[in-house]
């Protein structure tokens, strides 16, 4: 190979002082920085022989240890990862994988079965088993990925995810954004930069315990290995894990969402106490809203280290708010970075002044994200000046801090009134016998739409629900007409593992 064919490729993509230190923990595993460029590099050299730059590859897996490598890989590749949830049905799975094109499909034993039923349904896709023994040697992982050698590639734009939408109101969308541009060698500062943008702290360590496959955990990833900083990664969240984490590993820098801020705080208070935080100094949260009394507990218990961020698959952020931005501005998700503008636009196209809610619109600096292979939905959410909307609603304050109201979609109106399902959720879900909530409106001959509420009890509750109780409790808290005319009991929401509620599959079937 000449030397002109990977001339600007650097041999590091992450400069650190000792190349020999633990660069990501996960369970027992441990990889170093020079291990894990390494392995990068192999198998940037086999996505480069098997996928070609600017294709799409998928990754259907657990958070593990390989999903550094994958990261940077992908990045030195110039391919398009495609990081699946694995709550997928093989269906599914099966959709997004014709959606990318993905003719590469790398799994881990627990979720062979799926892959390979996904891959045999779109025909022509090539499973590999990471991890354990694979009854086919031909798709074992380790034994592709020892094939190729270590030398580095040549120069190119970095790799990126083909993100898709949650699917939390209809079927998930692949996402292309104009800020996946980076050339190779500039991918590590652009991803510092982000760390920058999001105020994440440049020393310390980085727990991750929420899922690598959606875009927040895996962002707070890629910002911290390109500050040079190890990571601890857990397979799943478990708040009495998590809190020993950061006493053991001195965490100074994690990412959650509202759910596990509630679960957390919803722990014994002898449990809570037990553990030293004290180190944490960066406490992201994204992915849904957070309600004003879990936010202020969350500050008083870590301190003013909570730090929010409004953003999607589509780029319609980052906007980012710090404690003390929230506290003298109760309810915002912060004000817009460098990269985005927000507008409010009502049903007619026009701006609306601040204080009042409409549509939140979004312009990029670099350009509009598009729906891959889906030009209607992309012309549906645009404006013709480029800004876009992802359908959330809310309003800006006269000193630009955005405030979400709800989802379009979840919109209730009863009797004339909008209704907003997020507040209702936040009062309901400070009731000590409600776990997790949903509320959206079903259909009602006299009103309209009638207020429903779906409750998760305590696993530790085994007594009924006590309906009454909880009408009486909404009603010290809300006005009358927002009180929900219907109470269920399940035994579990449907949330995806980032704490994203898919709130379509209980309002469909009333609405079908």
């Amino acid at each position: 190979m000449s030397d002109a064919a990977h001339a600007t490729q650097p041999l590091h993509l992450i400069e650190v002082d000792d190349p020999s230190a633990v660069a990501v923990s996960y369970g027992g595993e441990t990889i170093t920085w020079s291990a894990l460029e390494e392995r990068a590099r192999r198998l940037a050299r086999a996505l480069n022989a098997d996928v070609g730059p600017g294709q799409a590859w998928a990754a259907l897996a657990h958070n593990r240890i390989e999903w550094a490598e994958w990261v940077l890989g992908n990045a030195r590749a110039g391919t398009r990862m495609v990081p699946l949830n694995w709550h997928l049905t093989a269906n599914e799975l099966a959709d997004l994988l014709t959606d990318s094109q993905a003719r590469l499909l790398i799994t881990e034993p627990s979720l062979a079965e799926v892959a390979r039923e996904a891959a045999e349904l779109v025909g022509g896709v090539r499973v590999l088993i990471v991890g354990g023994q694979s009854d086919d040697p031909a798709a074992a992982y380790e034994t592709w990925l020892s094939t190729t050698d270590d030398e580095p590639l040549s120069e190119r734009t970095a790799g990126s995810p083909m993100l898709f939408t949650g699917g939390t109101t209809g079927r998930s969308k692949g996402v292309t954004r104009s800020d996946h541009t980076t050339p190779v060698a500039a991918w590590s500062s652009r991803w510092s930069g982000w760390g920058r943008l999001v105020e994440k702290p440049s020393t310390g360590t980085t727990l991750i315990t929420t899922p690598l496959y959606h875009a927040l955990g895996r962002g707070v990833f890629a910002a911290t290995v390109s500050q040079g900083l190890s990571v601890v990664v857990h397979q799943r969240f478990d708040p009495a894990d998590t809190l020993a984490a950061i006493e053991e590993h001195r965490i100074t820098a994690t990412t959650m969402v509202p759910t596990q801020f509630i679960r957390l705080l919803k722990l014994d208070e002898a449990d809570r106490e037990r553990f030293d935080v004290s180190s944490i100094r960066w406490v992201l949260h994204s992915a849904a809203p957070c309600p004003d009394w879990v936010k202020r507990a969350m500050i008083d218990w870590f301190g003013p280290v909570i730090y929010e961020l409004y953003g999607s698959s589509e780029g319609i952020g980052p906007a980012i708010c710090n404690s003390h931005e929230w506290l003298t501005h109760p309810g915002t998700v912060g004000r817009a970075t460098a990269a985005v503008s927000y507008t409010i636009v009502d049903d007619d196209g026009n701006d609306l002044p601040p204080g009042e809610i409409g549509t939140i619109y979004c312009k990029r600096t670099d350009g509009t994200p598009s729906y891959h292979n889906n030009p209607e939905a992309t012309t549906a959410n645009q404006l013709p000046d480029g800004r876009f909307t992802v359908g959330d609603l809310g309003w800006m304050d006269a000193e630009g801090f955005l405030y979400l109201a709800d989802r379009r979609v979840d919109l209730i109106i009863t009797g004339g009134a909008n209704v907003y399902p997020a507040e209702i959720e936040a009062v309901l879900i400070e009731h000590p016998a409600v776990a997790d909530v949903a509320v959206f409106g079903i259909p009602d001959e006299e009103w309209g739409q009638a207020i429903m509420a779906v409750i998760e009890m305590p696993d530790e509750n085994n007594a009924e629900l006590d309906v009454d109780d909880l009408v009486a409790f909404a009603r010290q808290r809300l006005a009358s007409y927002k009180i929900p005319r219907h109470v269920e009991v399940i035994d579990a929401l449907p949330r995806e593992a980032h704490g994203k509620l898919k709130k379509r599959l209980l309002r469909d079937p009333y609405w079908a």
